[in-house]
């Protein structure tokens, strides 16, 4: 069996290949092919081991070795009964070897997770939909990070909610910024000075205000939607759906005046960050909390 594991979400893959080599009853022997040579192919491919009766090789990054991948196909085809699994995150699909496997091999690709899928894997993990929701805003579709959380939360050995989310899981960035912005709205002072305080330690203020920055960019765009659904705005604008999707409540709360005055504040602190010695935390704190 020839089988070909690629893709960007490296966790699915890492689930694949876990559930290939729980099957295979022998010893499972692993090589980097981006560190192979062409002269070691034959005793990869055609060499026996003295005690073992079938073998499960699995290659890694091969397809980053151009001279082995050019070659690879032919080599494949002399496997007789080996197993062969290849882990590639971006194969080159015009190469030679990538079209023999696609005629000879068992290809799966695994795609990173759109927003509402993630929600559904953490539901499918017994998570509740309303907490699967945040934690996907809170720290975004990557099954590893999620994976990471949802054992901290289960570790926790209490009842799942939104209110241990906050407690136990560190936000992302882009999430922090709209809670801030949120926050800012919602005049809820004590969420603003715990949020700052916290990414603050970790995240340098400039780009931080960047963030921010494209938070308000998207508030205006859903403010002024006229009607359009986010994923229309998003193809027109490159923002992506989500990050309109989740802005849309906060727009419809917020008049021409108010995004007026908001643009006005946050140019007025995009100067004084270049041009003011205050600390720049301590100036976003401020734009924040006089929204």
């Amino acid at each position: 069996m020839i089988h070909l594991l690629s893709g960007e979400n490296s966790y699915e893959i890492q689930q694949r290949l876990d559930r290939v080599a729980a099957g295979f009853s022998g010893e499972v022997e692993r090589f980097d092919g981006s560190e192979l040579s062409i002269d070691m192919l034959p005793d990869l491919f055609m060499g026996q081991t003295l005690f073992a009766t079938e073998r499960l090789i699995v290659l890694r990054n091969t397809s980053e070795n151009k001279s082995v991948w050019s070659v690879l196909s032919e080599w494949l085809e002399r496997a007789g009964d080996t197993d062969v699994v290849l882990v590639e995150a971006k194969p080159d699909k015009r190469s030679r070897t990538y079209k023999w496997l696609q005629k000879n091999a068992k290809i799966e690709e695994s795609k990173p997770l759109l927003h509402h899928e993630a929600i559904n894997w953490l539901v499918q993990q017994s998570l509740p939909r309303e907490v699967a929701q945040f934690l996907v805003e809170y720290v975004g579709a990557d099954q590893w990070r999620l994976q990471n959380e949802l054992q901290k939360i289960k570790l926790s050995g209490r009842e799942p909610s939104i209110e241990l989310v906050r407690e136990l899981v560190e936000p992302t960035p882009q999430a922090t910024s709209f809670e801030l912005l949120d926050a800012a709205f919602a005049r809820n002072r004590r969420l603003i000075e715990d949020r700052l305080a916290v990414v603050s330690r970790s995240e340098n203020a400039q780009m931080f205000f960047g963030l921010l920055s494209s938070q308000v960019y998207a508030l205006a765009l859903m403010q002024g939607a006229d009607g359009r659904r986010p994923d229309e705005i998003a193809k027109s604008t490159g923002v992506h759906p989500y990050v309109l999707q989740k802005i849309t409540a906060l727009a419809r709360q917020t008049n021409l005046e108010q995004l007026r005055d908001i643009v006005g504040k946050l140019a007025d602190l995009d100067e004084n960050l270049k041009s003011r010695s205050v600390d720049p935390w301590v100036q976003i704190r401020s734009l924040l909390l006089n929204i």
